[in-house]
């Protein structure tokens, strides 16, 4: 590059070179033009040649004037682009440091009427940034403090009589969206507020008290200032009346309640109740007032009926007494629910009672609702356990007896489950109370273990009775001679079918006698009686045949009149009252089955009635 800069340096010095040789030259042909014009002047006027030289003298004087007022010219030309070259390269230092940009850098070798030019560029340049930076700050500026005014904020710093850089103006830019965005937050919420405001006011019927109320109630909403702090009062307002607001609601929902329990309790006609009902709504201080009327009217009524009053409310404490699963000796603890003075304090005491039941079922009601739901599988499983023991179950032609079966032992898999389950969280409870949640007056666990052993001792003695049962049946065959028939053939004794065959009907419509409708009516075993085939017909029953198979011949009557004969009356009447189902006999004692824990089950102490002391 240096190589080639120095060519060129040569080759401009050489062009240069040329060009004053060829000025010269111009110059003094011009100038000898010029004298030889003058010298054929003077001649033609004829001027003496003192007076030329005089002449001549003049002329060169006037070219070296000239010359010099040419140089001095081109002189001060020079120093005017110097002093510009200074100036510019001085302001376009000032407005670079302004603008925070990198210091210009001319182009090296240039002269001075090219780097003036450049630098006279650059300072216009610049200027017209500086210019626009500093007229986009005041626009910017403009709508910022607006928005402070209204948010009531600090705006962003630049320092004044300095030109912004660019990243400046992008954070004023980034700033002033910032706080427009707040604004429109802030204003939603005020306008939501506002609204949600007077709504609660209008269910509060009141109006605006203090001047804030009054300033966010009646002003415009544009001269709202949307500061922290007005928007923070303007939210804590909203709060306080939102709280009032509940409170009326709730006030309204336990007089309305208690207007319930005490129409309940004076058995106040539906009629009466309805007409009634229709003033009692909202929650209004003027509803509430209404309300309160109500109650105190119905005090009054409660009070001339004592009697009524407390038997409903005892009625109605049984009935939560069931739902927290008390024992017979947790409800015997409440002696005043047997007294039989009624008194105002009796009652009292009675809603008392009634309020502390019913404060234990909403502290405990997750877990009790839990073991409501336990006791609802835990009946159900027993019914399907009967039902799988019923013999009558083969009778049924709905296709359930699959259905039940799946749904009996999803039953006994999920109920250990739910059980231990339920096991875990009141424990869990009583660690963290301190206290044990009770059911039917023991802790959940004995009370279910005790169900689980009751349980499994009626099955016990349900199985034993049935191997008594085939016992007997079978001593009675050995003694009688008796052989029963397969179970499944023959249909119960009772069971009246639901449609007589259409072989036995006779042709005026009458129903032909059928073998097993004349069975013993003491006799409930699915085998016939060996006294079964003398039970007279009703009477009108129609002489169609008889069944070839029972059909009376002399061999069969010859036998039977032995075994009658061999039996006698106490045997037939002893084989009569036994109960056989298939193989299983009823008990008549599994209903006094009784747990052996101290705890009973559910079903026991939900149907006692209470006991007195």
């Amino acid at each position: 590059m240096n190589l080639d800069r120095g060519l060129n340096t040569e080759i401009y010095a050489k062009m240069e070179a040329k060009r004053r040789e060829s000025m010269k030259m111009e110059i003094g042909q011009c100038l000898e033009h010029a004298l030889d014009q003058l010298r054929d002047i003077w001649n033609e006027i004829g001027i003496c040649e003192d007076q030329r030289g005089e002449r001549q003298n003049v002329v060169l004087h006037h070219i070296r004037n000239l010359l010099s007022e040419m140089v001095t010219e081109e002189e001060s030309l020079r120093q005017r682009l110097m002093k510009s070259v200074a100036s510019s390269t001085e302001k376009v230092t000032t407005l670079c440091i302004e603008l925070a940009l990198q210091q210009y850098e001319p182009d090296s070798g240039i002269s001075i009427l090219q780097l003036e030019k450049a630098l006279r560029l650059q300072v216009e340049q610049l200027g017209k940034e500086k210019s626009d930076r500093l007229g986009a700050l005041e626009g910017l500026q403009k709508v910022e403090q607006t928005l402070c005014d209204i948010l009531c904020t600090t705006p962003y710093y630049i320092p004044s009589g300095t030109v912004p850089s660019q990243e400046q103006l992008g954070i004023l830019r980034e700033h002033i969206d910032t706080l427009t965005a707040e604004k429109d937050q802030r204003h939603k919420t005020f306008t939501s507020t506002k609204k949600e405001i007077l709504s609660y006011m209008e269910y509060l019927e009141q109006g605006p008290e203090t001047s804030f109320e009054r300033e966010v109630i009646c002003e415009e909403e544009e001269a709202f200032v949307l500061s922290k702090e007005n928007i923070q009062a303007l939210k804590d307002l909203h709060q306080e009346l939102e709280f009032k607001d509940t409170e009326n609601k709730h006030a309204a929902e336990e007089l309305r309640d208690r207007v319930t329990a005490l129409w309940n309790r004076l058995s106040i006609p539906k009629e009466e109740r309805e007409e009634t009902s229709a003033k009692l709504q909202g929650h209004k201080p003027s509803n509430l007032t209404t309300l309160q009327e109500e109650v105190a009217k119905l005090e009054i009524l409660k009070r001339q009926n004592l009697r009524k009053v407390v038997d409903a409310i005892r009625e109605e404490l049984e009935g939560w007494w069931n739902k927290c699963f008390y024992s017979r000796s947790q409800r015997n603890q409440f002696e005043a629910f047997y007294e039989d003075e009624i008194t105002e304090d009796l009652l009292t005491l009675h809603d008392e009672e009634l309020v502390r039941v019913k404060g234990h079922y909403e502290t405990n009601q997750e877990m009790l609702d839990a073991v409501r739901k336990r006791e609802d599988m835990w009946k159900k499983m027993l019914e399907f356990e009967r039902k799988a023991i019923d013999p009558n179950r083969f009778n049924n032609r709905g296709g359930n007896l699959l259905e039940e079966e799946r749904i009996r032992r999803k039953l006994n898999k999920d109920l250990p489950k739910i059980e231990q389950k339920l096991s875990d969280r009141i424990e869990e409870y009583e660690r963290q109370t301190g206290t044990e949640f009770l059911v039917d007056g023991c802790r959940f666990m004995d009370y279910v273990a005790a169900q689980w052993a009751a349980h499994e001792n009626e099955k016990k003695v349900i199985k034993e009775e049935r191997l008594n049962a085939r016992k007997r049946i079978t001593e009675e065959e050995m003694l009688h001679g008796s052989k029963p028939s397969t179970p499944t053939k023959r249909r119960f004794v009772g069971l009246t079918p639901t449609k007589t065959p259409k072989r036995l009907r006779g042709a005026n419509g009458s129903v032909a006698a059928s073998p097993r409708l004349y069975m013993s009516s003491a006799h409930s075993s699915i085998m016939p009686s060996p006294r079964a085939s003398r039970t007279k017909p009703p009477t009108g029953a129609s002489t169609a045949r008889t069944p070839k198979r029972l059909r009376n011949t002399p061999a069969r009557n010859a036998q039977r009149k032995v075994l009658g004969d061999k039996n006698g009356t106490g045997s037939s009447s002893a084989f009569s009252t036994s109960t056989v189902s298939g193989g299983h006999t009823q008990s008549n004692n599994m209903s006094t089955l009784s747990v052996t824990s101290s705890c009973g089950t559910y079903t026991d102490f939900a149907t006692r009635g209470p006991l007195r002391i």
